[in-house]
């Protein structure tokens, strides 16, 4: 049996996984020309748990000259001088609190730590004054300009989107804190900073106007995430022993691990990108689950969506043009910028005569969370109830029975509280894109063609169905599956050699469910 490789599930510390002997995906051109060809400061924004804080460990080991750990990847031949730098490596998720005294304490804890190092003790300054004096005392006494590097800068911000004053507060703590950044180039080597949200959107752009955003650089978009060269270059070994696992072959367990992990895009024309925390725990376990959604309670994104009366219909298909991504959290009209961000929407395509975005769901994985997260808000709020529906559909679908699928839907959708909102088509089609995107069914609404519109796509790994739904008494069955005929909803997808079924469903508005259906191939 194939000796079982180590992969660093819950390690950030590039020390830790070069010494420790885990797998590593060799970033390290990136670093090189990101430290050597983009400036002097820098912000790149990626959602949570992308590989930021491994990035900035990278590059602080970079930095501090540690040759050592670097041998035999490709910035050992690129860089000649391996200068030992003087670094402070600022892991700002100590501060993830919705207190702003909390963050007080916690950045003076941080700048006690260094100040200890260099003998300083300027408690009695602001925290920007006391990071000045920290960069000049290193720049003095090492010889060499410093380096600054800020992990997860934004922590405490989603925490109170909803706060206005909380928010204000922790915004003129960080213009203090980070002020000095702007105004001390003669003392600073190199300047990173990471997080979720654009600085721009904290409104403190004029506090570091000198930063370089590259988080929609084409060039820089394998720098965090897994690319599908990376992933077929790196993890064969692991592929072939799921595909065993799962009994299929190996191209197959490429097309599964594609639709469940792949698909964020951070930039027009960029490739698709795997998220780099689940593709690790994934080979490190060998099982297909969905890591990154249930590594935190999206807690932030349930409030993002209540606070901006987001509609999860909207969560397809939504456009957005490039000043949409730059909104102040304190003037923000809508929440696409925060989920796009936050991992939860992924740019789909980009319109360069418009400067148009179209943003979408990036994967299977956020959807089945996302929408099992939303289930309870949107429909029973029993659980159980919910499970028992999501693990019928998912049989259901999985044996391609559509059938078995709508009646399961059917009877669930008779027992919703009477308060909910569902007696129009579009009601209608909301719950069915809850359901069967729970189930990991990538299900459209609305979905757009020269002659109208289909109300409901489900695409399964073998089948694509297309459903037209029409109210009672309006109109029957047969009538729904005329509409998708004549109207050519099938059409865009002749070329899929997926099967084809045309389903027509009337809704009883007064149940408050399915009525009946008729299913033609």
């Amino acid at each position: 049996m194939m000796e079982r490789r180590r992969f660093p599930a819950g390690v950030q510390d590039f020390e830790k996984i070069r010494e420790g002997g885990f797998v590593y995906v060799d970033k390290t051109e990136y670093v090189y020309r990101l430290a050597n060809h983009y400036g002097d400061a820098i912000f790149l924004s990626r959602p949570r748990r992308f590989g930021k804080s491994l990035l900035c460990s990278t590059l602080k080991y970079y930095f501090l000259g540690r040759r050592d750990l670097f041998e035999g990847l490709a910035i050992d031949r690129l860089e000649k001088d391996w200068t030992r730098y003087p670094v402070f490596h600022f892991d700002m998720s100590r501060c993830k609190n919705d207190d702003p005294h909390y963050v007080k304490v916690s950045i003076n804890s941080i700048l006690a730590d260094f100040e200890k190092k260099y003998g300083l003790n300027n408690e009695e300054l602001s925290f920007g004054g006391r990071l000045e004096k920290l960069i000049i005392a290193a720049h003095e006494r090492t010889g060499h300009r410093a380096v600054l590097i800020f992990d997860e800068y934004d922590s405490p911000v989603l925490n109170v989107i909803d706060e206005p004053e909380k928010l204000q507060v922790i915004r003129s703590i960080y213009n203090t804190f980070y002020g000095p950044v702007k105004n001390m180039a003669e003392h600073l080597r190199f300047v990173f900073l990471t997080g979720i949200t654009k600085f721009s959107q904290m409104s403190i752009f004029s506090t570091i106007n000198n930063l370089s955003n590259i988080s929609m650089n084409r060039d820089m978009e394998g720098l965090c995430g897994i690319t599908q060269r990376e992933l077929e270059d790196n993890f064969q070994p692991e592929i072939a022993l799921m595909a065993q696992e799962y009994e299929v072959d190996y191209d197959e367990m490429l097309e599964m691990l594609r639709e469940r992990y792949d698909g964020y895009r951070f930039g027009p024309g960029m490739t698709e990108i795997y998220n780099p925390f689940s593709l690790v725990n994934v080979f490190q376990s060998l099982m297909l689950k969905d890591y990154w959604f249930s590594s935190a309670t999206p807690s932030a994104l349930l409030k993002v969506l209540e606070v901006y009366n987001f509609s999860i219909t909207d969560l397809e298909q939504t456009k957005m043009y490039d000043y949409d991504f730059d909104q102040p959290f304190d003037n923000m009209e809508s929440a696409v910028a925060i989920l796009y961000q936050s991992g939860y929407l992924t740019i789909k395509d980009y319109e360069k005569p418009t400067g148009l975005y179209t943003l979408g769901i990036p994967n299977g994985e956020v959807s089945r969370g996302l929408f099992r997260t939303l289930m309870p808000r949107y429909l029973s709020p029993n659980v159980n109830d919910n499970r028992h529906l999501v693990r019928v559909v998912q049989r259901a679908i999985l044996d391609d029975d559509i059938d078995a699928a709508l009646e399961a839907v059917k009877s669930y959708m008779s027992s919703l509280p009477y308060d909910l909102s569902n007696k129009t088509e579009r009601d209608f089609e909301t719950i069915l894109k809850i359901v069967f995107d729970c189930v990991g069914i990538e299900t459209l609404t609305e979905v757009r063609n020269a002659r109208g519109r289909c109300d409901v796509t489900l695409k399964n790994r073998h089948t694509i169905y297309v459903l037209e739904l029409k109210i009672d008494g309006a109109a029957t069955v047969d009538d729904a599956l005329a509409q998708i005929n004549e109207r050519d909803y099938l059409i865009p997808y002749w070329n899929d050699r997926r099967r084809k079924v045309k389903v027509g469903v009337v809704v009883d508005p007064e149940a408050r469910t399915l009525k009946e259906w008729k299913v033609a191939e």
